[in-house]
């Protein structure tokens, strides 16, 4: 015989009736899955069944009917008096709670505050104090409203301790949110690189770049400190067990841009050449002209500063020394650049007598004329800015004058595009470059298509490029859409209209494998400038908190500093209070 279903009374809508308050002192409270509440002892029954209610009336309660007749005034009013009773303790228990939630929420604002202003935790306690003393000054004349606001203020939990925890509640937030997104996005680029912090731990610094659906987002993944050595096994160890931890797929990883040090770009060790081993589409960067370069020169050993500055002397160069970028103020770094260039001999004399790797690594860089190519269109280009910062520097300038320079700067840029691509007159370090080392194709047609999808080529080298960096790409495809995006009038109107990212994110569904390969694109860091501006902001925390951040606390304070993440403080605060 087939056994009997379990009956599941809980499903059968049992009725709570009002004549039960009367007959056996019981109510259903007016909340979401509330249960029959005897008001004599408070006690639920699991139920909402007469039988059930009268067992637990005439168990505990017999004697009530003695004392309070059925069906007489001096019960109706003994009831009415419970009724009474029980809404006022649920008031107070409602408000007290409410007041509880208010205060954990406030708490966690502030904190928020704090820590996206990179401001020490003790600066809680600071803030409540302030926080008191406007209330007195501004509610002085309301004497009832002054008190009642100033202790609700005295109730909030600001000690560093309780901010630190709170820290760690909103930083765990953003880290679940940010993995959901990452999960649910097609293709994902890293910026990687290293720094010591103020207690001379190594700290790997990683930032993600991806599309969520609605716009292009950066954000930290993760600040990992590295105890050991930081060769590039080490380094790509920590990262593909951060990925493995946390469920997410390293596959989707189309690029990766680091520094130059060897142990991002070794061939065989380095944490790229590791990446592509796993990932053979990867498309690897490395910032042009790392300031490791002058830093190695300069600041690695006083003894090698001085020979490099004696060899400058002995050739008769131009400039008696390297810059370092913060020896000057308005653009120093595109002066680096330039001085690099306009030294590119000494340096590589000089490098090609020094004996060890770094140097050696260094010299390949300087040899390389098409890496070298770069360095001298961002000498041109930051050449270009220079011009355009000092118009909007100095005294007795209108906002006529300075939206003038700008406006005119905008027309520039298109100048300069077109220019790019044929004579480059406008590009002389890089003219100069190529005319010497025969390179005339600095730029590329795939970039071109990014930007500029109806003047390419459909059967042109660059798909063969986009195939390559997407191996799923449909290329036959692809060709086919670019010959209908050409002559499509419809798109060309809002490609005038609008960003080249914007364009791509609300391009029509019907060319699907375009809008794949320009979206890859998008997705690239172009330099690791978030991983050093991240470090900036680390030792800004670490001097803070010195004596109390943990590795873990440092990146859940630069979580949060960085992150565009929006918290929703109000559902935080029962898991802040845990």
């Amino acid at each position: 015989m087939a056994s009997a279903k379990k009956r599941k009374v809980d499903s059968e809508n049992r009725q709570f009736s009002s004549v039960w308050t009367d007959e056996f002192c019981f109510i259903l409270p007016d909340r979401a899955n509330a249960k029959p509440t005897c008001l004599l002892c408070s006690q639920t029954v699991a139920v909402c069944k007469v039988a059930n209610i009268k067992r637990h009336f005439e168990t505990r309660h017999s004697n009530f009917n003695e004392n309070f007749p059925a069906k007489s005034e001096i019960r109706r009013q003994k009831i009415a008096s419970l009724i009474a009773s029980y809404n006022h303790s649920v008031t107070t228990i409602h408000k007290t709670t409410s007041a509880q939630e208010n205060a954990t929420t406030a708490s966690l604002r502030v904190s928020w505050n704090l820590a996206k202003a990179k401001k020490p935790f003790t600066d809680a306690e600071l803030i409540k104090t302030c926080a008191i003393d406007m209330v007195e000054e501004v509610l002085s004349h309301d004497e009832k409203t002054r008190k009642t606001v100033v202790d609700l203020l005295k109730h909030v939990p600001l000690s560093d301790n309780t901010a630190m925890r709170r820290v760690e509640v909103l930083a765990e937030d953003c880290l679940c949110d940010l993995l959901s997104r990452l999960k649910k996005t097609d293709f994902v680029s890293l910026a990687i690189d290293t720094s010591c912090d103020r207690t001379d731990i190594e700290q790997l610094s990683v930032f993600v770049r991806f599309f969520d659906e609605k716009d292009f987002r950066e954000e930290l993944l993760c600040l990992l400190p590295l105890h050991g050595r930081t060769t590039g096994e080490a380094i790509f160890s920590e990262l593909t067990q951060f990925f493995e931890r946390n469920g997410l797929d390293i596959s989707k990883v189309t690029s990766v841009v680091t520094d130059g040090a060897p142990s991002m770009v070794g061939q065989q060790k380095g944490l790229v050449s590791r990446l592509a081993a796993v990932i053979p589409a990867l498309t690897a960067f490395h910032c042009i002209i790392h300031k490791s370069l002058v830093n190695f020169i300069r600041e690695s050993s006083s003894l090698q500063h001085r020979l490099f500055r004696a060899l400058l002397e002995e050739m008769s160069a131009a400039h008696h020394d390297l810059l370092l970028h913060n020896d000057v103020r308005w653009l120093s770094k595109g002066r680096v650049l330039e001085r690099v260039c306009e030294l590119h001999d000494e340096l590589c004399s000089f490098l090609g007598n020094l004996q060890n790797e770094k140097a050696h690594s260094f010299l390949k860089f300087l040899n390389d004329s098409k890496e070298m190519a770069y360095v001298h269109f961002l000498c041109d280009i930051t050449s270009h800015l220079n011009q355009l910062n000092l118009q909007l520097q100095g005294k007795n300038h209108t906002i006529a004058d300075m939206y003038e320079a700008v406006e005119a700067f905008r027309l520039k840029l298109d100048l300069f595009q077109r220019d790019i691509q044929g004579r480059k007159l406008h590009f002389p370090k890089l003219q100069q470059h190529c005319e010497k080392n025969k390179i005339f194709n600095l730029s590329s047609e795939i970039l071109l298509f990014l930007r500029q999808p109806f003047s390419v080529s459909a059967d042109g080298q660059w798909t063969a490029e986009a195939k390559r960096l997407l191996p799923s790409l449909d290329e036959a495809s692809l060709q086919m859409e670019i010959l209908e995006i050409s002559k499509s009038d419809l798109l060309k109107e809002q490609h005038k209209d609008v960003s080249v990212t914007e364009f791509w994110i609300n391009m029509i569904p019907q060319f699907s494998q375009a809008r794949q390969i320009a979206m890859l694109l998008l997705t690239a860091f172009p330099s690791t400038y978030i991983c050093e501006s991240s470090f900036s902001s680390m030792n800004i925390i670490k001097s803070q908190d010195r004596n109390k951040l943990s590795s873990a606390h440092l990146e859940q304070c630069l979580r949060i500093a960085t992150t565009e993440h929006h918290p929703n403080f109000r559902s935080l605060q029962l898991q802040a209070n845990c």
